[in-house]
């Protein structure tokens, strides 16, 4: 950006860039068709402060309620309609982000088209808060005054990340004249000033909530001039910017909590930062870890451009998020890619988006076989030809956002994620931490029926083969007494063949659990429905319906199908593949259940292949994206000194054969 941030020679420059693209224009038609829409009604901002938005959530679906009135609030999955607290208070701090948003939107349109009746709307709601601001009440979520508390919104979190649009738009009221003297100190010593207090009695180090008090204390510096507050925001050695990025961060990138949805959260008040140092000639853009923020989901996308809900994250469309990358593009040249196949109607397309963008240069670097997540401790196998993508989960917990899921396997295959995490619910929602916490919501191992603890493994192996396959061996010592997990993962160009093995001290029951989005197809040998209880009772194994104990036809190789019930995929299938080894010397119950999921994904399909009183043992599976009419697979398992070779047969005749050695334990 060549001009001074929220300059009249800013808004030229993208008045000019108005004129030169179709995409900048239709963005401001965008931001103006939004202004009409505020204008229809009165401004009328609550003076009460805002609840939790956690809290907003159906309880008994678990989905995000949608608001009739201030005072109703229907679910969109049972149709209950919800009213009192702490439904209320939610909307109540829906109502003021709104505002906030708004505020932001119409200063942004005054800069750009010179409305002065955007300039009024804004200024009215920007002196309304100034004057009301001691009015409101000191709460936290649960009503009391903890470090936590804050005034119009429930936490010092959600009173930053309220108050940034709100000053960014005061910031160009601000430079353009519209507020005089009087008015600027209203503002700024009867309400802005009066936050850094609160941020201050609640510092918190390495945290995602520190991150956004420091964005709010950087852009109330910016507002009123305070080179201190800027310094404090950044360079403070305990909580600042440079901080976070040197211990928040792992060396890739990545978010410290392990999950997608809190690196884009938090990536979003690090960018908000930033441009407040922008603001005040700091270019901080230049932050090489900084940067890694928005290289690290490019490295990780799957297939389609999406993220997996890993720990307490949501599915992650990235090109959702391509605001972001209209900054990375616009200030370091990274991020093409998504920025070029989103809408480009966004804010940020519209004041920091390049006019044109040309990201193919750019995807060739991240085609490789691993991308590793060191901090997190989570790696991707990925095999571009054939849009496989296989990860497993094998690093630290996560801390609060982690769940017990230690060489949890995801596998995306023939479009879709068919073996995916169940991600989360909103932490008012008991189900929570009942079942999406717990190993059973995962793709791994559970031993006696229990959650594994809070452990960490590590990498074995990680290795590409002359052919392309790729092998990966993780391993935990960790999630259970007395217990080893290793899981080696072989993924060909057609394929993934899965080996767990589970060593103990002694004897135990050990469930290997295999979650898909799809449903299952009738399949050979006698399905008997039993009861729930049979499976367990804590620990998230009360939470799956519908059980049917599956007797197979076949013991030592098995086979099932699920189908992809969304219209336009109906002919995808997803095939599993058990295998027995003949050295095991014992058998399996199989159990199919339903399982919770987030509401955007509905239901999901739950394999559960159970060994009884057993020390040593190993599961086998296959895993094989096909469509309607495909021919099974011929798989056999053959035993050596050594280890074992998996042979696959495939209905051309073609055969592949994987060896996986028996690993020798430390």
């Amino acid at each position: 950006m060549n001009e001074a941030l929220f300059s009249p020679a800013f808004f030229k420059q993208i008045q000019e860039k108005c004129y030169e693209v179709s995409w900048a224009q239709q963005a401001l038609d965008k931001l103006e068709q939004q202004a009409e829409k505020r204008w229809e009604s009165l401004i009328d901002i609550p003076l009460l402060g805002g609840g939790w938005s956690h809290d907003y959530n159906c309880p008994g679906e678990g989905a995000k309620l949608v608001r009739i009135d201030r005072h109703h609030h229907r679910c969109p999955s049972c149709g209950n309609i919800w009213s009192g607290s702490p439904w209320d208070e939610v909307a109540i701090r829906n109502e003021h982000i709104d505002y906030s948003v708004g505020s932001w939107q119409m200063a942004v349109l005054y800069g750009l088209t010179g409305s002065e009746r955007a300039a009024v709307w804004t200024k009215q709601v920007l002196l309304f808060y100034a004057e009301h601001y001691e009015q409101y009440v000191l709460h936290d979520r649960i009503g009391g005054t903890s470090k936590d508390a804050a005034k119009v919104m429930c936490q010092t979190l959600s009173e930053s990340s309220w108050v940034l649009p709100l000053v960014q738009a005061y910031c160009i009221l601000k430079q353009h004249g519209v507020v005089n003297l009087s008015e600027q100190q209203r503002i700024e010593q009867n309400w802005l000033l009066k936050i850094v207090p609160l941020l201050d009695g609640n510092q918190l180090g390495i945290s995602n909530w520190q991150s956004y008090h420091n964005a709010a204390r950087a852009w109330i510096a910016a507002a009123t001039d305070r080179q201190d507050l800027l310094e404090k925001a950044v360079y403070d050695t305990k909580h600042g910017f440079l901080f976070q990025m040197e211990n928040s961060l792992s060396d890739d990138g990545f978010w410290y909590e392990g999950a997608w949805g809190y690196h884009f959260y938090t990536l979003g008040a690090q960018v908000d930062l930033v441009l407040a140092a922008h603001y005040m000639n700091v270019p901080l853009y230049k932050n090489e870890r900084f940067q890694s923020m928005f290289r690290a989901p490019l490295q990780c996308m799957l297939p389609d451009g999406t993220l997996p809900p890993v720990h307490d994250s949501d599915v992650i469309d990235v090109k959702k998020l391509s605001h972001l990358f209209e900054f990375s593009s616009a200030f370091f040249g990274e991020g093409y890619e998504v920025a070029a196949v989103s809408e480009r109607d966004s804010l940020m397309s519209l004041l920091y988006g390049p006019p044109h963008l040309d990201g193919e240069a750019q995807t060739s670097s991240r085609e490789t076989a691993f991308t590793e997540l060191k901090k997190a401790g989570m790696i991707l196998m990925k095999q571009t030809a054939s849009a496989q993508v296989a990860m497993v989960d094998f690093g630290k917990h996560g801390g609060y956002h982690g769940h017990r899921d230690k060489l949890s396997l995801l596998y995306y295959t023939g479009g879709h994620a068919w073996l995916n995490d169940a991600g989360m619910l909103p932490y008012g929602n008991a189900m929570h931490e009942r079942f999406f916490k717990q190993t059973i919501a995962h793709n791994t191992v559970t031993i006696g029926g229990c959650s594994q603890a809070e452990a960490e493994g590590t990498i074995v192996k990680a290795e590409q083969d002359e052919k392309g396959w790729i092998y990966l061996e993780t391993e935990t010592s960790e999630a259970y007494p007395g217990t080893v997990l290793r899981r080696h993962c072989v993924l060909t160009d057609k394929l993934l063949v899965d080996v767990f093995d589970v060593y103990c001290d002694e004897p135990q029951d050990v469930d290997w659990i295999i979650h898909t989005q799809g449903s299952p197809v009738l399949a050979a040998g006698r399905e008997t429905p039993v009861e729930p209880i049979l499976l367990g009772e804590q620990d998230g194994y009360d939470c799956l319906k519908q059980t049917i104990q599956w007797s197979p036809e076949l013991t030592e190789v098995w086979h099932r199908t699920w189908s992809w019930d969304q219209a336009e995929h109906n002919g995808d299938h997803f095939d599993v593949y058990g295998l027995m080894p003949s050295t095991e010397g014992t058998s399996e119950e199989i159990y199919l259940a339903e399982s919770p999921a987030m509401p955007s994904m509905g239901k999901r399909s739950t394999i559960i292949r159970r060994r009884l009183q057993v020390k040593n043992t190993r599961f086998i599976a296959i895993f094989r994206a096909c469509t309607e009419g495909d021919k099974p697979l011929q798989v056999e398992v053959v035993d050596a000194m050594s280890g074992l070779q998996v042979q696959v047969t495939y209905p051309e005749g073609n055969v592949d054969c994987m060896a996986i050695p028996y690993p020798s334990l430390k």
